[in-house]
């Protein structure tokens, strides 16, 4: 990835997930992260990210609620 997180970047992320964000806040977040994705990139890594995260939390519960409902019922 030789890009770099600009705010631009961030805000267009936000927008994506239908979050607001103020321009300042975008480049606070881009100015934060990039050095830690530009070092991730020197070095190869890769995060694999199988499932969205929030996706993971709901699955999550409706596992917890079916299992109350099973030893409750």
């Amino acid at each position: 990835m030789s890009e770099r997180v600009t705010a631009e970047r961030v805000k267009i992320f936000a927008a994506a997930a239908r979050v607001p964000i103020q321009d300042d806040t975008a480049t606070r977040a881009a100015r934060a992260v990039d050095p830690t994705v530009r070092r991730m990139d020197e070095l190869d890594l890769h995060l694999q990210l199988e499932i969205e995260p929030a996706s993971f939390v709901a699955i999550a519960r409706n596992g917890a609620k079916g299992e109350r409902a099973r030893t409750q019922g």
